[in-house]
């Protein structure tokens, strides 16, 4: 562990012994944890000629305050303020939120819109993922016993994004569907695009159909429009005690469109 703030939360919720997510998780309170924290080999933001390499380590706050992330990563930025609270931003790091898994993690969904890749280490062998590769379901992932999340490479890429989320509240809230978009122009045309949806499937989803929609089409409100009609029919839903299915799908279309104009405003990152 390096944060904490979900396992923690998590396995204190459950007595000893007990398997504290009994469909999901796979901790218990008897477990012997290690901290691995103070691994300067897994913190920091680095800079390449042709990426970001961002440690598992990292604290989402480091993120928040690093002047490489605004820079590089728009979308990245801004998802940041909408992850939980102050406090918990100082002890959650990246490779942690990534690790737990959820459907409805912001800084993961971000990540995926930025064209992120995944560092993986076993016993001095790497392998790289494209991160939404990593995810098989909620609370699960294709890693191996004792493989490590070190890194997350990110390509500096010339985009303006937006990343809008629906919740209970503006800040430390746990959504019902987001939406991070990151857009490369060409001119008055989209070269490249990515779209990434948090909530709304049993893992963060890239909207391929939606994103190859957009290439080379105009960005204005009637493609707007219609990208937003095509997002609702890629998206699986779910009801549960934070939303309900039918709203979930249609929220998705609203947050595309309005994320979309807010980046052919020229206002990145708006919501």
């Amino acid at each position: 562990m390096a944060g904490g703030t979900d396992l923690v939360a998590g396995a204190n919720a459950a007595p000893a012994g007990v398997k504290a997510r009994p469909k999901g998780g796979s901790f218990d309170r008897t477990e012997v944890w290690v901290d691995i924290s103070g691994l300067k080999e897994l913190r920091g933001i680095k800079e390449t000629k042709t990426s970001l390499m961002i440690g598992a380590g990292a604290k989402i706050a480091e993120l928040e305050a690093s002047p490489l992330v605004r820079r590089w990563l728009p979308v990245l930025s801004a998802a940041i303020p909408h992850f939980a609270s102050p406090s918990l931003r100082n002890m959650a790091t990246i490779g942690g939120n990534a690790a737990n898994a959820s459907p409805c993690a912001d800084a993961v969904c971000a990540l995926c819109a930025e064209k992120a890749q995944v560092l993986l280490e076993f016993k001095g062998k790497r392998r790289k993922l494209a991160l939404p590769a990593l995810f098989k379901g909620p609370k699960k992932t294709v890693l191996r016993k004792d493989e490590l999340i070190v890194a997350f490479e990110v390509p500096k890429w010339k985009h303006s994004g937006a990343y809008l989320k629906l919740g209970p509240r503006s800040y430390f809230g746990i959504s019902k569907a987001a939406v991070a978009a990151a857009l490369e122009m060409d001119g008055e045309k989209v070269r490249s695009v990515c779209i990434a949806l948090a909530s709304v499937a049993p893992v963060p989803l890239l909207a391929v159909k939606t994103a190859n929609y957009l290439c080379g089409r105009m960005l204005n409100e009637e493609n707007a429009r219609t990208a937003a009609a095509l997002v609702k029919t890629e998206v699986s839903p779910i009801t549960d005690v934070r939303s309900e299915a039918g709203y979930r799908r249609e929220m998705c279309g609203v947050l595309l469109e309005r994320a979309l104009n807010s980046i052919a405003s020229g206002v990145s990152g708006i919501n």
